[in-house]
């Protein structure tokens, strides 16, 4: 059993294609989301107290808005990151594997 011929045929020749890196979505966001939520609790921690508000629930306040905020910046950088990184396309080429045969030579 041959598994390269040694003429290709017209179906085993090389496609080319091309490579892009590009970055994980959702480790961007998870992470500025955190460190959102994490500078908005300080801002409410070190703020100063309301008559209105407890500090535990002006901190929350504070985290939640700072999250979302972290959401926005995080996919603004998703994209920008990504649009830098989608020039650099490589071209590589692409050979397709031979089909898996059995022991008797029928395909399948």
């Amino acid at each position: 059993m041959e598994q390269h011929p040694a003429t290709p045929s017209p179906a085993d020749q090389g496609i080319e294609v091309q490579i892009h890196s590009s970055p994980k979505f959702w480790p961007f966001i998870l992470t500025f989301a955190v460190f959102g939520a994490l500078v908005g609790l300080i801002i409410g921690l070190l703020g100063e107290p309301s008559q209105e508000y407890t500090r535990a629930s002006a901190s929350g306040f504070f985290a939640i808005f700072g999250a979302g905020l972290g959401v926005g910046i995080g996919a603004l950088a998703y994209v920008i990151v990504d649009r830098v990184t989608s020039r650099k396309t490589t071209k590589h080429l692409a050979v397709p594997l031979a089909e898996d045969t059995d022991s008797s030579g029928q395909q399948g």
